[in-house]
């Protein structure tokens, strides 16, 4: 059964992602379909997290990867498409007074400084759940600091769990073989 609440209420739509589908969304939490609110978040070049599902944006023709761009391109991009393609920041702001189960998931974080915004916006909240794929875990935590991010999240009592089988815990996961692998099985949904 569809999540009312992917990607911000607005699943499908030119307003997925954006501040204008959460809060043109808000009067479905009470549809037994809406199960939480989720969406996705990744940082530019130039270090701002925002949210946005694709990897790629169409700018003048051409499909550029975001993570080459600075934010402001970004959102300048978005509007050429009719888009407001908002900052991390302000989408917790507007969340962080629901009552709502909210999944957060990680697209592609590269700096510590963002990692450690997700963690602290994250923390004391704890209806709010990270996720990612097992894929995009490995390049936003790469090796060399996974342990301290481990570490970081164990102390803040965060979840960072994997997409489609939240069960999983990515970081715990990450430490065993046999639990890497399972984590890293394809289901349905090609995750």
């Amino acid at each position: 059964m569809k999540n009312l609440g992917h990607r911000l209420g607005a699943s499908g739509t030119k307003l997925e992602n954006t501040i204008e589908g959460l809060l043109g969304s808000t009067g479905l939490v009470s549809d037994r379909r809406f199960k939480y609110w989720e969406f996705d978040t990744r940082e530019s070049s130039d270090g701002i997290l925002f949210v946005f599902h694709d990897d790629l944006i169409l700018k003048e023709g051409n499909l550029i990867p975001t993570k080459d761009m600075k934010f402001d391109e970004i959102y300048q991009t978005g509007l050429s498409l009719g888009i407001k393609i908002p900052k991390f920041k302000d989408v917790i702001k507007e969340l962080k007074n629901r009552s709502e189960k909210t999944m957060i998931e990680i697209k592609y974080v590269n700096s510590d400084s963002c990692r450690d915004e997700i963690f602290n916006s994250v923390a004391d909240r704890h209806n709010w759940i990270l996720m990612s794929t097992p894929s995009r875990f490995i390049d936003s935590f790469p090796d060399e600091s996974r342990e301290y991010w481990r570490n970081r999240a164990r102390e803040l009592d965060l979840k960072l769990v994997r997409v489609g089988r939240h069960k999983i815990d990515l970081f715990r996961a990450s430490n065993s073989r046999a639990m890497w692998r399972f984590a890293k099985i394809k289901w349905f949904f090609g995750f």
